[in-house]
């Protein structure tokens, strides 16, 4: 999927494409997790069959990556979307590169991955600093504000619905 954003009166040509756990691995540690050892970066479900690892290219420079998997809410929403909960982790845009249009089109190839394998909800540990972005893509948050268990900063779960279901 090839993606023009128009920001700052310029416009930015880039492909939103499948990339590998290891790929996601070096963006994860250097923005994510830098004070964190690099084995950090390697998430439980990284290898699932259906988990999706998507990253965002200007020419073959990565610039942006985000993850997503089935997991479900750790605060319970409705219980009918329980078995069809999918966890957005590890999405991370280069800072020189944010305000474009990487994360949304990083987060939008996630949704059209959910809703093909039949998902109904897309949530996340969302850092407190990205709240107005998750916000303008109609995360809504779900309880108080709480540190990150591994020390990467303040968060709030954050939720939304990928299509209308049953």
């Amino acid at each position: 999927m090839t993606v023009t954003s128009e920001s700052d009166c310029h416009l930015t040509m880039f492909t939103i494409r499948a990339v590998t756990a290891e790929e996601t691995r070096p963006l994860r540690h250097k923005i994510l997790r830098p004070h964190l050892p690099f084995e950090t970066t390697a998430y439980p479900n990284d290898y699932d069959n259906d988990t999706l690892h998507v990253g965002a290219f200007v020419n073959d420079d990565l610039v942006g990556i985000a993850t997503v998997f089935r997991a479900p809410m750790p605060v319970e929403q409705d219980s009918i979307l329980l078995n069809a909960s999918w966890q957005l982790r590890g999405m991370a845009v280069k800072e020189k590169m944010r305000g474009k249009g990487f994360g949304a089109a990083l987060v939008r190839a996630c949704i059209q991955h959910i809703t093909q394998q039949g998902g109904g909800v897309l949530w996340c540990n969302g850092r407190t600093s990205a709240l107005k972005f998750y916000q303008s893509l109609e995360f809504q948050t779900i309880g108080e504000e709480f540190e990150s268990p591994s020390g990467t900063g303040s968060l709030f779960v954050m939720w939304r619905y990928v299509k209308e279901t049953a």
